[in-house]
């Protein structure tokens, strides 16, 4: 089957070819195809998949919003073969019928800016119609902005609506990772996690913890762990398991799945000592862990397949709840949306030709007979805007799980990787998170009215029971510039709305 598509700019020409570059398919459950597309010289994609109806998806610089994923599906129809589709004006048409589902659903009042603009947009879309190439394109993507605001608006205001309805969520999780807890060196940044934070996120990684084969040294957890109690503050394990050579000891290089055995020498084998000593050794003061890491296809340093990652997972978690059966087992995963199985692309391991994504992983878990409670969800400055936030967790309750937003963060400047970062991690910091949001360029308010509208979306969700930043200064922050403290310990903006949120919704 083949699309074949254009994606032009407001001069009525092809797009850039790095925006070209970024485009591909995915079936109705945002699980993507691995792009098979050709490119002919006026900048037309042709692109080719094995079955309808798909989503398509582009990561394009909209002027007026932002610099994201954009998608296109045919007002919820999704697109067969053969079919020829100018993206922008499609991608307008999408956003606008999503967003009038959602204010039909009621429950709340739009505001005027958020009326105005799905206003603005379909009279932008329907003047284009009537126009000639070059001034349609500048409509289109006129339209476009202004129905991804309108969109954004509009599910944020429902949230604000869905959470003065009801009463307060006592048992919200506002996380932080705590690496560095106290602070003794800062002593500021410990008042400001102590006002903003009741979950910390301590580090589990097996090459921190165990770097040699039975030589296990529990002493900075210890440390970390009595601080936290001493300040009332919940605490996760993160991660028990995870096959990236970053947390992995030498000596785990050999290990083999042996087709699920536990013998000496084996993961399972591994697996059952290493959480069953771990999960003991704080029973009854952790209850939380993230049981295994990134399992779907992304990191797999063993070379396992597909339904050995999922046996793998299922071990996991039996081994937390045999240790403990109160402990809830997050299964923790990353890119959301899946874009880099649309690449053929992961850190460590096999790249099949549909490689899985949470949503696959998830379902394939289901088969395997898996019990966790949680599903962990990264979402690091996804490139992607408020409202496929939100339908991201629609489609996801489908599984009967609650969600920890295990870890997050966006930039308050730009700022490049460091030097030294590998080159997993460049793809991840230059390609797969990065985005701009509503402005050409992050700043520390910028991303202040990111978190109060994620953190309202996410709150508004009954499924979502705690949010994790990672972390909380710029000195620590995965993203960079991400910290809600600069480094010279100097709060930001983000600190000030947080607490905000937190008292207007009843934690203080």
């Amino acid at each position: 089957m083949t699309i074949n598509v254009k994606i032009l700019n407001t001069k009525a020409e092809s797009v850039s070819r790095d925006e070209l570059a970024s485009f591909f398919v995915s079936d109705m459950n945002f699980v993507p195809y691995r792009r098979r597309a050709e490119l002919s010289r006026d900048g037309e994609i042709t692109i080719t998949f094995p079955q309808g109806p798909v989503i398509l998806q582009a990561k394009l610089i909209v002027p007026g919003y932002g610099h994201v994923w954009i998608t296109a599906d045919k007002c919820g129809k999704g697109y067969d073969d053969g079919e020829c589709v100018e993206f922008v004006r499609e991608a307008a048409e999408s956003r606008i019928a999503e967003t009038d589902t959602l204010l039909a659903g009621g429950g709340f009042a739009p505001s005027v800016k958020c009326l105005s603009m799905l206003s603005d947009a379909k009279t932008l879309l329907k003047t284009a119609g009537a126009s000639d190439a070059l001034r349609a394109a500048e409509y289109r993507t006129a339209a476009l902005a202004a129905a991804m605001w309108a969109g954004d608006l509009a599910v944020v205001e429902r949230a604000r609506a869905r959470i003065a309805e009801r009463k307060m969520r006592n048992n919200f999780l506002f996380g932080c990772a705590g690496f560095e807890y106290p602070f003794e060196h800062e002593p500021g940044l410990k008042e400001i996690f102590d006002s903003v934070f009741n979950y910390a996120t301590l580090p589990f990684y097996l090459a921190r913890v165990e770097p040699e084969r039975g030589r296990i040294d529990y002493s900075t957890l210890d440390r970390l762990q009595d601080a936290f109690e001493r300040q009332g503050i919940e605490t996760k394990g993160h991660p028990l398991w995870w096959a990236h050579t970053a947390g992995m000891p030498s000596w785990t290089k050999d290990l083999k799945w042996n087709n699920g055995s536990a013998s000496p020498g084996s993961i399972r084998h591994e697996i059952d000592r290493v959480i069953t000593d771990r999960v003991r050794h704080f029973r009854g003061r952790i209850h939380y862990y993230d049981v295994i890491n990134e399992a779907h296809d992304w990191c797999n340093a063993w070379m396992m397949n597909q339904q050995e990652l999922c046996d793998m997972t299922k071990a996991c978690a039996d081994a937390l709840h045999n240790a403990d059966p109160s402990c809830t087992a997050v299964v923790n995963t990353c890119f959301m949306f899946g874009e880099n199985a649309a690449d053929g692309r992961v850190q460590w391991g096999l790249i099949n030709e549909r490689n899985m994504v949470p949503w696959s992983y998830l379902r394939k878990l289901e088969e395997t007979g898996a019990q966790y409670e949680a599903i962990g969800m990264q979402l690091y400055c996804p490139g992607r805007d408020m409202l496929a936030i939100d339908k991201l967790y629609d489609r996801f309750k489908v599984f009967g799980k609650p969600y920890h937003i295990t870890e997050l963060g966006v930039p308050s400047c730009e700022r490049d990787v460091p030097p030294s970062t590998t080159e997993g991690d460049i793809y991840c910091l230059r390609y797969m998170y990065k985005g701009l949001w509503h402005e050409m360029g992050w700043n520390e308010r910028l991303q202040a009215d990111w978190i109060e509208d994620f953190y309202t979306l996410s709150y508004a969700h009954s499924e979502v029971e705690a949010l994790t930043w990672w972390s909380i200064h710029d000195g620590s922050s995965y993203v960079p510039a991400a910290g809600i403290v600069r480094e010279d310990g100097v709060p930001k903006e983000g600190v000030a709305r947080l607490r905000e949120l937190e008292k207007h919704w009843g934690f203080h």
